[in-house]
């Protein structure tokens, strides 16, 4: 199964350049030849294929710093890398690259998930619960292609701004070759770009495989569970605690997703090729699909090479000696590097070529979403603590177990829950987002080592200038970069 899968990756780019045009002017283009687009989505392995691209295409969104943004630009990373201050002080400039890139990379995947989904009703000719099934999918993957976009460009999307200028829903394949100005997207609020994301996922659950035959398929495709956690991740981020605790209760006693009690089996080192995704995933970019070194290249994370800054002594003077994730998962990285010698760095990202599974979502975010959603709705409960309790003492032997008389509140409750995901999901690109949404500052360290404030209307990238040029003024730019 393994071997169909990195065939199905290759076959992708074969399908898809034979049916997709692409434009340097908008996004992404859909089909321009019908016919050929016909012939794809006659069977379901070639139909399959073309999904496939928009797995790749959302790989290839979360490379880089569009993934890594979401840690190097916390105190958990010391930068000293000059050309990156920019980025962690919120800096940019309108026509930087960064934002552009990021922008570009993920409405191409949205764009080949819309072609999915028009275009699999109107032309598939393969079995019909295999056909919404493949929709499915693709909706997951625009919903969550959409929500990284969300928290990177929603104007005060993760504080309750719902009515804040966020994203051009782009919910069509692009038709025509030609952009046409006057015909340009504006951009929807951050309340309609939630609901788009909630719609979409919930119009995939039904159709969606509690798991596959192959359990690396069940970790790396969409999945019932999959979509429920993303479910949690929004609500979460949208101050809807309720909703979170509900969705994110799918995983409790859930047989198909266990917490190892290594935390290396989660993180193995990687020989850069088929590297086993553990049962903690519920969903992951594995490398596997990315085909090792005759296809799709390196993840350019920077934790390895220590290119971009070290682990901060702020984070690992948060744990005990005892703590699996610092014993084990802190290392010094590559010792022939001259970039911070002797410094730690994250081995949740080993290898030195850049090729590692890619975590996007895992079982113990879901038991931290619904123990701080439980304390948020229901104050201090025994279900929180418990599962507070069951990820500490997971990673650190020596832990002792919390007992409800241990908080006073439910604030110190949250602050420690809030705390323990700092320590657990660090490296995997959410702690940004959980300092904005509970309503803590971002900070840097400047020039002179004091931590500074990063300006709150800087907590959003801007929007590429290009995208602006463009649309001749119809999209508009963040207000702290006007």
């Amino acid at each position: 199964m393994k071997k169909r899968i990195i065939n199905i990756y290759s076959l992708a780019f074969l399908a898809i350049m034979g049916s997709l045009s692409a434009c340097d002017k908008q996004l992404d283009l859909a089909p321009e030849d019908t016919t050929v687009e016909s012939e794809v989505f006659q069977t379901a392995a070639s139909a399959e294929s073309a999904l496939m691209d928009v797995y790749n295409k959302t790989y290839e969104a979360n490379k880089s710093t569009a993934y890594s943004i979401g840690d190097v630009t916390t105190r958990l990373i010391e930068v000293t890398s000059t050309f990156s201050m920019a980025l962690v002080s919120g800096n940019l400039l309108t026509d930087d690259y960064t934002p552009e890139k990021i922008w570009s990379d993920t409405y191409s995947a949205i764009n080949v998930a819309n072609v999915i989904i028009k275009s699999v009703p109107d032309l598939g000719t393969y079995n019909e619960n295999l056909e919404r099934q493949h929709v499915a999918e693709a909706k997951f993957l625009r919903a969550y292609n959409y929500f990284v976009m969300l928290r990177l460009y929603g104007d005060g999307a993760l504080q309750g701004k719902m009515d804040g200028l966020c994203l051009p829903l782009q919910l069509k394949p692009y038709a025509g070759t030609e952009f046409v100005s006057n015909n340009a997207l504006t951009r929807s609020t951050n309340s309609e770009v939630y609901t788009q994301i909630i719609n979409d996922l919930t119009e995939a659950l039904p159709d969606l495989n509690d798991e596959y035959d192959d359990d690396l398929e069940t970790r790396a495709r969409a999945t019932k569970g999959s979509v429920h956690a993303l479910l949690s991740r929004v609500y979460l981020c949208m101050g809807n605690y309720q909703k979170a605790a509900e969705e994110s209760a799918f995983f409790v006693n859930n047989s198909t997703y266990r917490l190892a009690s290594n935390l290396r089996s989660v993180f193995p080192m990687s020989g850069g090729v088929d590297v086993e995704l553990d049962e903690e995933f519920i969903y992951a970019i594995p490398l596997t699909y990315n085909g090792g070194n005759h296809q799709f290249g390196t993840h350019f994370y920077p934790y390895y090479s220590k290119t971009l800054g070290y682990v901060s002594d702020d984070y690992l003077g948060k744990f005990t000696e005892t703590d699996q994730r610092k014993s084990e998962l802190i290392w010094n990285g590559n010792p022939l590097s001259s970039y911070n010698p002797g410094k730690p760095t994250t081995s949740k990202f080993n290898n030195n070529d850049g090729r590692d599974n890619i975590p996007m979502i895992r079982l113990s975010e879901m038991y931290l979403t619904r123990a701080e959603a439980l304390a948020n709705t229901s104050g201090k409960v025994q279900e929180a603590v418990d599962l507070l309790n069951a990820i500490a003492s997971r990673a650190d032997a020596a832990f002792v177990d919390y007992t409800l008389s241990d908080f006073t509140t439910a604030d110190d409750l949250i602050d420690r829950i809030l705390l323990e995901r700092e320590k657990e999901l660090a490296f995997e690109g959410i702690h940004r987002y959980d300092i904005i949404r509970t309503g803590r500052k971002l900070q840097f360290r400047n020039e002179d080592g004091v931590y500074e404030d990063v300006p709150a209307d800087r907590y959003v990238l801007p929007i590429p200038k290009r995208e602006i040029d463009i649309t001749k003024g119809s999209l508009v730019q963040n207000p702290g970069y006007l």
